[in-house]
């Protein structure tokens, strides 16, 4: 079987299984055994079985060789006022859409390119959703289109050489944006009375320095990121964005108590004792105070979290789950 992967970025091929940035996306293409081609040179993706189209969500790969209309003024309309979904439609056997960031995140393009995106969605074989939250939307947003979850995934091998140290901190899944509800998960991290860290980002905010008892990770390949995270306690992410959910599933991975969103998938299946509304922040506080007070509670939550991971996000499980024909 022959699977294209299509994103903004600009390399192609495939990614081995010791890449040492795994990300959900670069798991995904492993796992799928694809081959990665840049979106902007969609013209040259031919005879595959599948092809995965994530669509670019904000800043764009400007570099692509050969991307004339990554090069434009507004290379998001261009591209959705091209005929690219026409071209490999015709010259592969199934599209499909994968979810990029919230699914509401197309509402930010101009109102001609909202249509020409819903357009896409209608147009495909297949839109892959994140979280089952998500494929409700989906579904009502193009009733009678094929929707379905695509998990967040995670490829193990580098992760077997990590020797976990857990030592009492904890650690909040964002920045102080909005997107990423900081503010709120340091609020509730810091009813552990321990050292709260955060990893840096392009969404740390001005003054985030200076926050009592915050400390920041550099910014760290994937692999790196999973060492230092293996030494944390307690995590909290009441981020209210609904996305892939990586930062709950990596906890899961080394059972590391997570305090999150119900709504999104990872949280609700891996860590089903800790899940709540973001805006409930009272609830999160007192969950922490549990974890922190009741000793059984918290092991229990560490117990789970590592058995859900396996039971849900094993890539056995998710190849069973995709079950491409």
């Amino acid at each position: 079987m022959k699977i294209a992967f299509v994103t903004e970025m600009g390399f192609s091929g495939k990614i081995a299984s010791d890449h040492t940035n795994m990300r959900t996306e670069f798991a995904w293409m492993h796992a799928l055994d694809a081959t990665h081609t840049n979106i902007y040179e969609y013209a040259s993706i031919k005879d595959c079985d599948h092809v995965f189209v994530i669509f670019p969500k904000g800043q764009l790969n400007l570099n692509a060789v050969g991307a004339k209309i990554a090069n434009s003024p507004n290379p998001h309309s261009e591209l959705l006022n091209s005929n690219w979904l026409e071209v490999l439609k015709k010259n592969n056997k199934q599209i499909h859409y994968i979810q990029e960031g919230p699914a509401w995140m197309f509402t930010e393009l101009e109102v001609h390119d909202q249509f020409n995106f819903y357009n896409m969605l209608t147009d495909v074989d297949t839109i892959y959703a994140h979280n089952e939250y998500d494929t409700r939307f989906y579904k009502g947003l193009v009733p009678g289109q094929k929707v379905q979850t695509i998990p967040t995934l995670m490829i193990e091998k580098l992760l077997s050489s990590i020797e976990t140290k857990t030592e009492n901190k904890v650690i909040i899944g964002g920045n102080f944006a909005r997107w990423y509800g900081g503010f709120q998960s340091y609020v509730v991290a810091d009813e552990f009375k321990a050292p709260i860290w955060a990893q840096e980002s392009h969404a740390k905010r001005g003054g985030e320095g200076y926050v009592p008892n915050l400390q920041h990770l550099p910014r760290l390949s994937w692999i790196d990121w999973m060492k230092e995270l293996s030494t944390f306690k307690y995590a909290v992410h009441l981020m209210p964005t609904i996305a892939a959910g990586t930062f709950s599933l990596n906890c899961a991975y080394f059972g590391i108590p997570c305090i999150g969103n119900k709504h999104v998938d990872t949280q609700r299946l891996c860590h089903p004792d800790l899940c709540v509304d973001v805006e409930d922040v009272d609830s999160a506080r007192k969950l922490a105070q549990r974890l922190s007070n009741d000793y059984d509670f918290y092991t229990d939550c560490v117990i789970k979290a590592k058995r859900n991971y396996k039971k849900h996000y094993d890539i056995q499980v998710w190849k069973d789950l995709i079950n491409l024909k």
